[in-house]
Formats: C-alpha cells, structure tokens, sequence
C-alpha cells in the first residue's frame, strides 16, 4: 500500500522555518511497476500562442502572475479557471476519469494523486523542473519514489487568530498562559467565556462546507492520539473507533454545548465564516495561512490580530501537544498536456525568488521555495509569512488535513457526518463506526 504522502508530510513546516538552500536529493528509487507518463512528449506545432489550461481553487494571486507571464510570453496563453473548494474535488476527479483534465491543476498530495500517477495520468516532472529548489519537506510531499511529480507551492499550517482588541476587552492576555503560543485546554475555554461574556462570538466557523468544522476534529483527535493513531487508522492497523477519535466528537460536542459556536453554524458557507471574525463578530477563528490574506483585503484599518497553536490537553498524548495541522499545495501537469514544456514555463517562474518573495508579502503564505524565509528576513518585509513560519518551529510534528489525506470514498463519508456532529444527531461513536465501515 502506498501511504507515504501521511508520512512525508510531517515535520514539513518545521524544515521550512529554517531550511538553508537543501543539498541534492538521493538517487530515485526503482520506478513502480506502473509507471507515469515520462516529461518527453514530442509537442505538437503551434500555429499561434499555445493554450495551458490551469485548474485552481485560488485566484487572489495566480490571476496576477498569470495576467503578467501571458504579457511577458506572446507565444504562451495560460488560462487560469477557479473553483470553489468542495464542488473542485468532485469536478478535477470526474475529469481525470473522463479525460478532460486540464494542463495544469491544483491538487494536495494523498491517495487520489498516487492513484493518477499509478494510471499515468499524471507526468513527472523531474526534467522539466528543479526540485532541488524546494525545502526538503516540501520536495518530498511533491514526490513519489524519488521522482518529483508536483511542484509545492507553499506550507499552510492552521492556527488559532485571535482579535487582539477584544481579547483585551475581555480582560485575556495571552502572556499569562502558561505557554503564550499553545494555551491549555482550560486556558482556551476560559479566554472563550470571557468573549462570550463580552459579547462576541468566541469561533468563527461556517460549516456548511463540511470541513471547517472538521478542523476541531482533527487537531482534537491529534491532541489525545497523535499521527501514531491517525497512521494506524488509515493503514488498517488501527481504527477510527480507537479512542482518540472518540475523544475528538466529544471536544467538538462540548463547544457546541459551550455556546462558542455561532448561531446557525451548519448553515454559514464560503467566505462568510472569514467574515465573521473580519467584521469582527467573533473572536477567533482556526484556519489555514490563507486567512492571512482574507484579513489583509478584508479588515479595517488598525485591526490587530495574534495567533496562537490548537489547545493542548493534559490527558492527552504527550507526543503530540505541539502539533500542527498542515498541507502541501501542489501544481499537478496531466499527462494529457499537448505542451508539458509550456506548462513548465509557467510553473518555473513560481520558485524564482523575486516571484516567491512577491507570493510571500501578497498572500502571507510560507512559500516552499528554499531560502525564501530568510531573503525576507534580510530584506526586512513587514510580512506575517515570517511569524507563522518561526511559531512553526516549535512543532513536533505536522499532520495533514484529512479531507485530503482519506481515500475519497472514507473522506466523503466523514464530510457527510459533518453537521450531524455539530448539531448532536451523530454521536461521537456513530461518526467514528462510520467511517470505519467504509473502509
């Protein structure tokens, strides 16, 4: 069974952090006996710009940079299609099965893309870019037996983001924990009483999607299980049933219980979960570094914000209490792709370091580009990539976002149960037997 992307992806963050410019990688291993389509197609003649469809889930930046390398190539016309998250999964895995896939397309490493690869409907991308431009963590996720298959764009690891204003208005400061980046788990519910008293919302969650409120889940089960029961449970050495993931549907269940959910939450979607703690209705909200940006184009001048780690828990697993949830995004080329060596193209400009620093200060994201974090600090920008990067640091370990990480089957199953595990109609142990059934 082919489950490394669980276990490239930890510590991921960590490396980032700090990672100088990485040596060369080892030799490839042996390629699998399936094998995707090598980069050496012979390209068919264009007789104008070549067209390179690129399938992405954000637009907030990559329509910039796609606006200037179609101005800066004449003979490359990239169009650049985004899509809303959830209705993405279902519409980039019924056009591989279709053979309408694009050129380019976003997709996070897990069982899905090993299966395309094993179909050889993915390409490697060794000889058309340098993967000794990646931080090693980041390399390793875009690879599979030594070739790498995906370019990573950048490391995203969730945090709690706090209103600095209204945590002072509710009498919290975070200096007074024990630990200012990873509060116990009584400290947190004692800092969300204190907001709730003040008037606000103490989490901004929207989980019409399914997955945000997921995110509870997942770090819970991390707290009291760690990636030692997560890995199990998905290789089938272990279950969803253990008691970690018991543990995880009752922390969610006690801050719905708490009131620190907002009212409606199963029917809040999209951006308007983001909005709530932007227009300053909630307290705190916990996402992915992506956030950074929604605040950057949303929030009023002089809004403050600080971040801090998903609770740690006494009774829990000692191994994990410093964890972090995190994913690699990755640009994917189809083996269908009539021009590899125009996508490529476009995909190189990425790790170059005037483009990854630019990525950097416009979106706050930590590029996967080596050397990216330090360039920053020598160059003295003003960017949050910066401290998310150095709090990262402190992690033990990184586990991925489970969506992405199940196989697709187990994953819709567990997005289904969702809103029942919100609103109590599912206990924590029919959530947990569920998605071990589908195994």
């Amino acid at each position: 069974m082919k489950k490394v992307f669980y276990v490239m992806i930890l510590l991921a963050i960590v490396l980032a952090a700090c990672a100088p410019t990485p040596s060369a990688p080892a030799e490839p291993a042996e390629p699998a006996e399936a094998e995707s389509a090598e980069a050496e197609p012979a390209e068919a003649e264009p007789t104008g710009p070549v067209e390179i469809s690129f399938w992405n889930i954000d637009d907030n930046w990559w329509d910039e940079y796609t606006a200037k390398f179609n101005e800066e190539h004449p003979d490359i016309n990239v169009k650049l299609e985004v899509f809303e998250t959830e209705p993405y999964k279902t519409k980039i895995s019924s056009a591989m099965i279709a053979g309408t896939e694009p050129c380019i397309f976003y997709q996070i490493p897990g069982p899905e893309t090993e299966s395309w690869l094993e179909q050889g409907k993915i390409m490697k991308l060794d000889s058309l870019l340098d993967a000794d431009r990646f931080v090693p963590s980041a390399r390793a996720g875009c690879s599979s037996n030594g070739d790498l298959v995906c370019l990573p764009f950048y490391l995203s690891p969730s945090y709690f983001y706090y209103n600095k204003a209204q945590f002072a208005e509710a009498g919290i400061d975070v200096q007074n924990w024990a630990d200012p980046m990873t509060p116990t788990w009584e400290e947190f519910l004692a800092a969300g009483e204190a907001v709730k008293d003040a008037g606000y919302v103490p989490l901004a969650v929207g989980n019409a999607d399914n997955w945000p409120g997921l995110f509870y889940y997942w770090a819970a089960q991390n707290r009291y299980g760690g990636l030692k029961e997560f890995n199990g449970a998905v290789s089938g050495t272990g279950s969803f049933t253990d008691p970690s993931f018991i543990k995880a549907g009752e922390v969610v269940q006690d801050l719905a219980d708490r009131g620190f959910f907002p009212e409606g939450v199963n029917g809040i979607a999209g951006d308007a979960k983001y909005q709530l703690f932007i227009q300053e209705d909630a307290s705190m909200i916990y996402m992915g570094t992506w956030m950074v940006e929604n605040i950057k184009n949303g929030a009023a001048e002089g809004f403050e914000y600080g971040i801090f780690n998903f609770p740690s828990f006494a009774d829990g697993d000692p191994d994990s209490q410093t964890d972090i949830m995190t994913g690699i995004d990755g640009a994917w080329v189809s083996a269908s792709c009539p021009y590899p060596e125009a996508a490529a193209e476009y995909l190189k400009g990425f790790y170059e370091e005037k483009t990854a620093l630019w990525f950097l200060e416009a979106t706050g994201n930590i590029p996967s580009v080596a050397g990216v974090i330090e360039s920053a600090k020598a160059a003295n920008l003003d960017t949050p990539a910066i401290l998310l990067s150095e709090a990262a640091g402190t992690a033990a370990h990184a586990y991925p976002w489970w969506d992405w990480a199940l196989a697709p089957a187990m994953s819709e199953e567990m997005l289904s149960m969702s809103q029942g595990l919100f609103e109590k109609s599912i206990t924590p142990e029919e959530f947990a037997e569920r998605v071990e059934a589908v195994r």
